[in-house]
């Protein structure tokens, strides 16, 4: 798939643009502050219902606006057919329409717009907390998995009863009642999740060799420990979850560890290092995808120099290019490299907000 249009009305200084982008690289560039990750901003609210920049959304919201709104047309390669995707955003409101019909689901817009960022924080997928990369693998097998959707918010479900009844600071009667749900969720869950990081591993591993020459080790933790059941992980900590009011073990507790000779990457490794394996992680997930659902991804790219080197932008680009992924890419240098190099490129020029497609 593939966006073949996209319309921005209201996102921070965009009003209202459109740009019919190419299905291969689209390449982004303008002057700082003048609408570049804006527009990225956009596409990843279609497909996420947030921003990967704030949590405010009266931040992305025009001043002169109460609502934000992007609409896109997505071509599906194989049938040929028009996927038409809407989404609303207010201060108080969201609204979202697939082919004119309104849907309550933000999962629903992920479902036909798979979207992936690299940007110069992609460093806090390793650095920061394990939700960040539980986030990595979640996004990944909710896109292959059928299952995993329900499994997951099924698990969530349980896991916020279980911590009320914690909170009610009784001896953990009410709690264990949850118990046995709980373990059923979290038993395919983590199966789930395990499965997925076996099989995206070598993906993983060819790619970091391919832009950093290491071939890193990836674990997968569960959430408790290694050497217990989760029934008798819960079992044990009955006391302790009781007197700080939440469940301490479980899937919401998991986290990817990945080290290169014995030590965790995010230690030893540099911005620009670390840059380029979060980009080998995307690679290998959005490879994964198309080879297990058929389905190409989007991908933003924003501020391509950030942290690399010439040399391994071109690599990384290469790579994106190959994996047959659709592709913006903003700059402040429009020499960043030849689009016309590629069989499947576009130019556009971005200034005080508005967007043209260079010629």
């Amino acid at each position: 798939m593939h966006l073949s249009q996209v319309d921005i009305k209201w996102v921070r200084n965009l009003k209202d643009v459109r740009l019919n982008p190419a299905p291969g690289i689209n390449l982004i560039y303008g002057l700082n502050a003048s609408g570049k990750t804006s527009l990225l901003e956009a596409i990843y609210l279609l497909s996420h219902g947030r921003s990967f920049r704030t949590s405010n959304i009266r931040s992305v919201i025009h001043a002169e606006s109460n609502t934000l709104q992007v609409f896109a047309k997505v071509v599906q390669e194989q049938s040929g057919s028009c996927i038409h995707l809407g989404l609303e955003k207010g201060l108080s409101h969201n609204q979202i329409r697939i082919n004119q019909q309104n849907v309550t689901q933000t999962s629903r817009l992920a479902a036909y717009l798979p979207v992936q960022i690299i940007n110069p924080e992609a460093h806090r997928l390793l650095e920061q907390g394990p939700s960040q990369r539980r986030k990595f693998i979640d996004w990944g097998l909710f896109h292959v998995e059928q299952s995993f959707h329900e499994t997951w918010q099924k698990y969530t479900r349980i896991l916020k009863q279980r911590n009320a009844a914690l909170r009610e600071r009784k001896p953990g009667g009410n709690a264990k009642l949850w118990d046995k749900q709980l373990i059923e969720a979290s038993e395919k869950l983590t199966e789930l999740r395990r499965h997925y990081v076996q099989e995206l591993t070598p993906y993983l591993q060819e790619y970091s060799q391919r832009l950093i020459q290491i071939s890193p080790l990836v674990q997968y933790r569960q959430g408790w420990p290694q050497e217990a059941s989760f029934e008798t992980a819960l079992l044990n900590s009955i006391e302790q979850d009781v007197h700080k009011g939440f469940t301490r073990y479980g899937p919401h507790r998991a986290d990817l560890r990945i080290t290169d000779n014995g030590q965790p990457v995010q230690e030893q490794f540099s911005r620009g290092q670390q840059k380029l394996l979060v980009s080998a992680m995307r690679l290998a997930q959005i490879t994964h995808l198309r080879q297990q659902q058929a389905q190409q991804s989007v991908v933003l790219v924003d501020d391509l120099a950030a942290e690399l080197d010439s040399s391994h932008r071109h690599r990384l680009v290469e790579l994106l290019a190959e994996s047959g992924a659709q592709l913006f890419i903003t700059s402040t240098d429009a020499s960043l490299f030849d689009t016309q190099a590629w069989a499947s490129s576009k130019m556009f020029h971005v200034e005080h907000g508005q967007i043209t497609e260079v010629i």
